[in-house]
């Protein structure tokens, strides 16, 4: 396996691209992105989600049928014991760290500044679901449904709870989908071309097999150096193979000055230099282009999308993303603030607290107009000369 640079560095090169807006939208670069106009009405009727994305539910539900068999003697199950030996024989990954009332990674302790428990779980398998619909019901936007050669082995790194690495081993069955992550939180019983282990995507990658397409989403708390991952991932990638990275960008970004003097500025302020306290950058989603060029990907796409947090924007579907983002982010904002600022900048419990009061209240309030900025980039390797 190629193994990346030693001590890579993050390229300084910033890269500009075209938005991608949702439904069809206005694709030039307003100062304000499309569909992020602030509404004067704060009413958000609740529709059926299956009105964004019909085709990827309709995909899912003509695939489940009733099994007249109800044993578990079933090999569709696949087999219980889905860790790999080489990591799953050490109990001590299972003895989860306690902090805050609050339980973290064991494996490699400290590294992710989320927690894994069952709250946790919760607000991940929600992010999917806005994931999902952001994507219009689709698991990944690179072009592998035909890819020349067939695909057969797919690596899903920073798998979390595992939801997006199960769902496209069933929605394609004759790929064998490996899900690794520093948390075993994954459930049992999964199909059987699926399988998770624990790993450390910044230590080197010494999987047995090249992959035909590698997946990562949501990492921008996770590295210390995101371009030496990008460097293992073409490495592990065969040549004609595809590596794609869904994103976030965090701190909030406002389309007005309603921000200004409120606890969510400071609280951005504040999370910006205890994640550097900690030696990570979480605003490198915008390089990600950039990196995968210079690692040697090539056709690298960049497709942009925003969240608002909260339903004042116009549109019912920016509301619809507005209302899932404002719950998936109330929901980790306690555990990431509680972990970085602590460990970062040695902020007491007390005074976080009283700082997240005013922050829920800013975000819950509608009044502050904030969007999330999401990339979605991929690139192929090479093929080999013929």
């Amino acid at each position: 396996m190629d193994s990346p640079a030693p001590n890579a560095a993050e390229p300084s090169d910033n890269v500009h691209a075209t938005h991608d807006y949702p439904s069809g939208g206005d694709q030039s670069q307003p100062s304000t992105p499309a569909g992020l106009t602030s509404s004067s009405s704060d009413t958000l009727h609740l529709i059926n989600l299956t009105v964004s994305f019909p085709e990827f539910y309709t995909r899912l539900t003509k695939s489940q049928q009733v099994d007249s068999d109800l044993s578990d003697n079933d090999s569709a199950i696949g087999d219980p014991s889905i860790y790999s030996s080489t990591t799953s024989a050490r109990a001590s990954v299972f003895n989860f760290v306690e902090e805050n009332g609050r339980t973290y990674h064991r494996f490699r302790a400290g590294k992710y500044d989320l927690p894994n428990d069952e709250r946790e779980q919760d607000r991940l398998d929600l992010q999917h679901q806005l994931f999902l619909l952001t994507l219009s019901g689709e698991l990944h936007l690179a072009p592998i449904k035909d890819l020349p050669g067939g695909l057969h082995n797919v690596l899903d790194f920073g798998t979390g709870t595992g939801i997006w690495a199960i769902e496209f081993a069933n929605l394609f069955p004759s790929a064998n989908v490996l899900g690794t992550d520093l948390s075993p939180i994954q459930p049992q019983f999964v199909p059987p071309n699926c399988h998770f282990e624990v790993d450390d995507a910044e230590d080197s990658w010494e999987f047995s097999q090249k992959f035909d397409y590698i997946h990562g989403r949501a990492m921008a708390t996770c590295f210390k150096s995101h371009f030496k991952v990008i460097r293992s991932a073409f490495g592990a990638v065969r040549p004609g193979g595809y590596l794609e990275l869904q994103e976030f960008m965090l701190p909030f970004v406002s389309i007005d000055d309603s921000i200004k003097g409120t606890s969510l500025e400071r609280w951005g302020d504040l999370i910006v230099k205890g994640s550097h306290a900690l030696g990570k950058d979480w605003t490198r989603a915008p390089k990600y282009k950039a990196y995968m060029k210079e690692a040697g990907f090539e056709d690298v796409v960049e497709h942009r999308y925003q969240w608002p947090v909260g339903t004042w924007a116009r549109g019912q579907r920016m509301k619809l993303l507005g209302m899932w983002c404002r719950e998936d982010y109330l929901s980790a904002l306690q555990a990431v603030t509680l972990a970085v600022l602590t460990r970062g900048l040695g902020m007491s419990v007390e005074d976080i607290e009283l700082l997240l009061v005013g922050v829920r209240d800013d975000i819950k309030s509608n009044r502050v107009h904030i969007y999330v900025p999401i990339y979605v980039v991929y690139g192929r390797k090479p093929t080999l000369p013929v």
